[in-house]
């Protein structure tokens, strides 16, 4: 079964998310980027699910921390956000993700993007 990170600081969010995917998916989450790291550096993941507005390190800051370290596999990333605002999301897209999420999340579109990027379960 393929391994999925959820890195969000919304607990409603995470079970959301678990509650869906988890008989397809095996599911990880981490409140905190210091957390994820730590995840990232002991396991190997299949995607990432990465909310944008976090506290302390937000998720654009956590995406460029990680491909810049030698240990980080180049997982595939999928932001997920309530952010709208023109400049936020030109932001990420400059990071090259492998897609983008609105909040709230629309649980089918969620699947459909998982498996263009990392295939089925």
């Amino acid at each position: 079964m393929k391994k999925i990170l959820v890195i969000d600081d919304q607990v409603e969010v995470i079970d959301i998310i678990e509650e869906f995917l988890y008989r397809k998916y095996e599911i990880y989450a981490a409140k905190t980027t210091a957390r994820a790291i730590s995840m990232l550096r002991t396991n190997n993941f299949d995607l990432i699910l990465l909310d944008i507005l976090l506290p302390g390190m937000n998720g654009m800051e956590f995406l460029q921390y990680t491909r810049e370290q030698s240990w980080y596999d180049n997982t595939p990333v999928i932001f997920m956000s309530s952010e709208s605002s023109f400049k936020i999301v030109n932001q990420a897209a400059h990071l090259s993700p492998d897609g983008y999420i609105k909040k709230p999340i629309e649980k089918e579109l969620l699947l459909e993007k998982i498996q263009a990027v990392i295939g089925g379960y």
